[in-house]
Parts: C-alpha cells; sequence; structure tokens
C-alpha cells in the first residue's frame, strides 16, 4: 500500500510539474506605509522582499507561488551602564530593533498579454502570516562592526494572519540590455493593500507624541549606576495593540527561466 502510495504521489508530482512552463525568482525594496489606526503608531517600515512562483504553461498570464518580505519599522539607540553576570559593570550600546515578517503564498494575473510590448500590467492577490518581533541586543561599543552581541532579549512577538491585494507591472529589460533573450530579466514595480488582525507590537519612535492612549503600555529595562549603585529603569518603547493596515511599494527585478 505504501509503494503504490508513493508511485502515485511521484505521478502526481511529475504531471503537476509538467503542466509549468517556468520559474521566477524576484527580490526587491519594500516601503510600508501604515494606515489606519496602525498609522498612529509606526510611523513607516524599510524592508526587503523575495518571491519564487511558477508558471503554467497552458495559463501563462498567471504565475503563483510563495512571498517573503522581511521589514524593519523602527529602532532605538542608546548607551547605558550594562551589569555583566559575575557583578562588574560597563558602558553598553543598547539597540532595539523593530521588526516584522511576513510570509504569503498567492499568485498574479496579467491583465494585458500583447507579443513585443515591454510593458505588462498586473493584478495579484495573496494571502498568509505575519511574525512581529522587538529585539534588544546589548553591544560592547569597542567592537565596531556589532559582530555579536553580549546580550540580547527579544522583548515582544506576536503574528496574525494578512491578506494581500493590488497591482503593479513588469519591464522587460531586454530592450535595454540588447544581449538578453525577451522575458528572461524584469524589472518589477507595484503596490499592494495589506490588511490583518488585531497584532501586539512594540514601537521605541512612534510618529505620536501622545501616549496618552488606551492601546498601549510602557516598556523598560533595568539597569546600573556604576557610581551610585542605584538600579534604574530605561525606557526602550511602547507595546500597542490594532488591526494590521498598510500599503506596500515595492520595486525589484525578477530572473526567469
Amino acid at each position: 500500500m505504501k509503494l503504490k502510495l508513493l508511485l502515485f504521489t511521484f505521478l502526481m508530482s511529475h504531471w503537476a510539474f509538467a503542466q509549468i512552463e517556468g520559474y521566477e525568482f524576484s527580490f526587491g525594496y519594500t516601503y510600508a506605509s501604515p494606515i489606519g489606526t496602525m498609522n498612529q503608531n509606526i510611523k513607516r517600515g524599510n524592508g526587503f522582499t523575495m518571491e519564487f512562483n511558477l508558471i503554467p504553461e497552458k495559463i501563462n498570464r498567471l504565475a503563483f507561488g510563495v512571498d517573503m518580505n522581511y521589514t524593519m519599522y523602527g529602532n532605538d539607540i542608546s548607551k547605558q551602564e550594562y551589569t555583566f553576570s559575575d557583578g562588574s559593570t560597563a558602558r553598553m550600546d543598547i539597540i532595539v530593533n523593530n521588526t516584522f515578517l511576513n510570509f504569503m503564498v498567492g499568485g498574479r494575473y496579467y491583465i494585458i498579454e500583447v507579443e513585443g510590448k515591454n510593458m505588462k500590467p498586473y493584478v495579484s492577490l495573496k494571502g498568509g502570516y505575519s511574525w512581529f518581533h522587538t529585539n534588544l541586543n546589548i553591544y560592547d561599543p569597542d567592537d565596531n562592526d556589532h559582530c555579536e552581541p553580549v546580550d540580547s532579549d527579544i522583548l515582544m512577538k506576536d503574528g496574525t494572519f494578512l491578506i494581500s491585494g493590488g497591482g503593479g507591472f513588469h519591464w522587460d529589460l531586454s530592450s535595454v540590455f540588447k544581449k538578453k533573450e525577451p522575458n528572461r530579466f524584469l524589472f518589477n514595480a507595484g503596490a499592494n493593500l495589506t490588511l490583518g488582525g488585531k497584532v501586539n507590537y512594540m514601537n521605541s519612535d512612534a510618529p505620536t507624541q501622545n501616549h496618552n492612549i488606551q492601546n498601549h503600555s510602557d516598556v523598560s529595562a533595568q539597569f546600573i549606576n556604576t557610581q551610585t549603585q542605584v538600579v534604574h529603569e530605561h525606557h526602550v518603547g511602547y507595546v500597542y495593540s490594532s488591526f494590521v493596515e498598510m500599503v506596500e511599494i515595492r520595486a525589484g527585478f525578477i530572473f526567469r527561466r
């Protein structure tokens, strides 16, 4: 029975890949602009995106696959006296990074398919999950490249499901690079509206100065004054709660086989 199931799985996989005309890999830059309530807590985000899509042979206007986007939306850098486990202290760089990672599955459909045209518009629809993280890292200021933190901690993490829709266009760069075959090296630009469920996240650089609102809480880390030996708390950010609402603008390159 196991052998028959394995053989059936192999044949179905072979048939599925036989229907694929080609595949594409893309990477690029993402600018995330929060809207709605999230816009009160996050100014903007800058990130990196990667996609891998398959192109069916009989429906070559369609491309479907996976999409991953890593974005940093706020950070805070300060110097504080840090106490080591042996009781000694030193002045350290305290860096708080706020990021989110989106992983989605979906595809795009080319509205117009005209042979010989360099630009092709498309619409896209994707769904997936988003992870929000806030990491605190303590670095030795004498270590110029900050390759390894002295200590680190995850201050906040949460996640929610997402759905994203939008559109854009592809520009075939064979018109610029004459030695390239058509439909192999493309420039991609587009925009998406991304919506998700309620999520808790931190930010130390929120656009609003009015923190007397009910959807946040204060987060502090403890440090010690080496002269007075008094332990004090250093503010590192606020925790907010809102639905995910943002517009993503993307630009990058696509390589096709």
